[in-house]
């Protein structure tokens, strides 16, 4: 009997069937070649794109709209395209700095004016940064004027900086304080039957306390009430400073809101004035017409130049092929140990770009900019080891911290010639840990056995289905133990500090920048321009210009970040609808800590805290 009959239907069929899905593959090849085409057409536009003439006399606005980050999302010769990506572009601290420095001998500038009704994400010490900008700008005589709708904590703090601050009637001034919330899940797991071993060494290494605890511990209490006491207490000084104001007027602003606004009526805007934190207040478009009415001639309004336009309108141009350099290195997010991921710091990625500069002889000298908790030691110390090569070529490393530079940031760090940190920068807690969970518990309450035969107590070891043996964990523990002894070394190698000396200070305890400096861990307080000025003379180029030492991005990459960078996760929206989890609820940051447990070993140096 023969089949072919069959066979022919059936490859017809089969034909029908996939027709449709043949015609969408067809169409979705078409859309990716026009996408493609769309995206190198405005590639070459860029390229193209005339320098702009700035005019004789105009006033420079800046609305800092969107989240400070310290590395450029694409590379300098595709900034332009930063228009395409939807929504607000991050905002690279170094080209804020640059643009204002730039302003400060920029004899064209009459005033600068600063919006910031939609300051996104930045920490005190990137806000210190741009007060240092601003207050030099204003040594140079060039007047700078804050403007905000709303101006919560960092804002204001950024806005009290300027010579007048001038809020909307409808606004607020918020200055509720610095506070440390965590989230506890011990009887959570005990409830699911899990339960989390936890190694550590140092008194103060916290990161593991949410997974074996209900509350924070006395001694991380202590520690942490100490740490944001200083933080607030910089602050109102800064603040009372800046509006002649004595600290205990700002204190009572913010402990006794309430008090306060009743007094107003709850008019927020009249509170702040009477209160003397503002100047004025105004809409916006009555306080950016009265600036540039206020600096034009023969009753006409000033021009005025954007930052964006003014940022690439000024820029220097790039230096000749073989001309020294200092090469710029960001190192911000978690360290991994392993490829790039989104918002993480690739041990990969950094190391090939250190050993890039040790080879490349137009680089001179490196700084590396560090805004991280640290993560992976493995990654750390990968990174560390670069820094020597480095070092070794005859190259000076300097280390600028932001934010935080802690646990395994402090780890690279250490190995520099020398660390430039801000007074809010957290930095130190020089300890390790290593978490196991172990589910067999949880197996049990689903009536889940098991069973099986091994060789010894560590062939199934670190199996999470069987209780932890007690060799297993002394095992862990001993690693435990050594990391942190080699972490010790680690610092003192680096920083010239006996090992003795380094213990106490350790302990995983995170001190401030100007703590820290006190303590030996931290050279010198200033910014990240402090940083290339000693990198410079360290180099003996007293006007080598800066690079970005960046990982090459290609076309398809740079086309991929403009789709899909930045759009929402549908993960969270899916178990929604499901009903799994509460709406409003998002698991993006339990899901991005865990994607970054990738140590070869399950060490980690790794500090529970972020910039305040």
């Amino acid at each position: 009997m023969s089949f072919r009959p069959f066979r022919a239907l059936w490859r017809a069929l089969r034909w029908l069937i996939l027709l449709p899905l043949r015609l969408v593959e067809f169409l979705g090849r078409i859309a990716i070649g026009l996408a493609v085409l769309v995206f190198v057409a405005a590639l070459l536009i860029s390229q193209w794109e005339p320098v702009l003439k700035l005019p004789p006399r105009f006033v420079l606005t800046l609305a800092l709209d969107g989240d400070l980050v310290e590395q450029p999302p694409l590379p300098d010769g595709l900034r332009s395209l930063r228009s395409l990506e939807p929504g607000p572009a991050p905002l690279v601290l170094r080209d804020v700095l640059d643009a204002l420095d730039r302003a400060r001998r920029d004899e064209r500038v009459l005033a600068v004016a600063l919006d910031l009704s939609r300051l996104g994400g930045a920490s005190f010490a990137q806000i210190e940064e741009l007060r240092g900008a601003i207050a030099r700008l204003r040594q140079a005589g060039k007047p700078v004027y804050a403007y905000g709708d709303v101006l919560p904590q960092k804002a204001y703090y950024l806005a009290a900086a300027a010579q007048e601050v001038t809020l909307d009637p409808e606004g607020m001034v918020l200055l509720p304080g610095v506070a440390v919330t965590q989230n506890y899940f011990r009887d959570a797991f005990d409830r699911l039957g899990v339960r989390v071993h936890a190694f550590r060494v140092g008194k103060h290494k916290s990161f593991v306390e949410p997974f074996t605890r209900n509350d924070m511990s006395p001694e991380e209490r202590e520690v942490t009430q100490d740490l944001i006491g200083g933080i607030w207490q910089r602050l109102l000084d800064d603040l009372a400073r800046d509006r002649s104001l004595a600290p205990a007027v700002l204190r009572r602003y913010s402990e006794r809101y309430d008090e306060v606004l009743a007094a107003h009526e709850g008019d927020s805007a009249k509170a702040a004035q009477a209160e003397r934190l503002v100047d004025q207040l105004q809409g916006y478009e009555d306080w950016h017409d009265g600036l540039l009415e206020r600096y034009g001639r023969e009753g006409n309004q000033a021009e005025e130049v954007a930052f964006d336009d003014y940022l690439y309108a000024t820029a220097p141009a790039l230096p000749a092929a073989k001309a020294p350099v200092v090469a710029l290195l960001p190192i911000q997010g978690t360290l991994i140990d392993g490829p790039p991921r989104d918002g993480m710091a690739s041990a990969d990625s950094i190391v090939d770009r250190l050993d890039e500069a040790a080879e490349d002889e137009t680089i001179k000298a490196v700084v590396l900019r560090l805004d991280t908790p640290g993560g992976s030691a493995f990654a750390a110390e990968r990174i560390r080891r670069a820094v020597l090569r480095v070092k070794e070529a005859g190259k000076p490393v300097i280390v600028s911290m932001s934010g935080t530079a802690a646990s395994g940031g402090y780890w690279i760090a250490s190995a520099a010639d020398e660390i430039f940190a801000d007074r809010f920068t957290l930095t130190g807690s020089i300890g390790i840990f290593a978490l196991f969970p172990e589910a067999a518990g949880l197996l049990d309450k689903l009536s889940v056995h098991t069973d099986g035969v091994k060789t010894g107590p560590f062939a199934d070891g670190l199996d999470p289905r069987v209780p932890l043996a007690d060799p297993v964990a002394r095992a862990v523990q001993a690693e435990i133990e050594h990391g942190y002894r080699r972490f010790l070394a680690v610092v003192s190698e680096g920083r010239k500090i006996p090992e003795t000396e380094v213990d106490p200070i350790a302990q995983g305890r995170v001190w401030l920048g100007e703590t820290g400096q006190k303590l030996g861990l931290v050279d010198t307080l200033g910014g990240l321009d402090a940083a290339l000025d000693r990198a410079r003379e360290r180099a003996k180029l007293p006007q080598a210009p800066a690079r970005w030492l960046l990982p090459p991005l290609s076309a398809r990459d740079v086309l991929m970040k403009l789709l899909f960078e930045g759009r929402s996760d549908e993960f969270d929206s899916r178990l929604q609808s499901l009903g799994l989890l509460p709406p409003g609820v998002s698991l993006a940051e339990p899901r991005r800590l865990l994607r970054a447990f990738d140590d070869r070993r399950g060490l980690y140096a790794h500090c529970l805290c972020a910039a305040p």
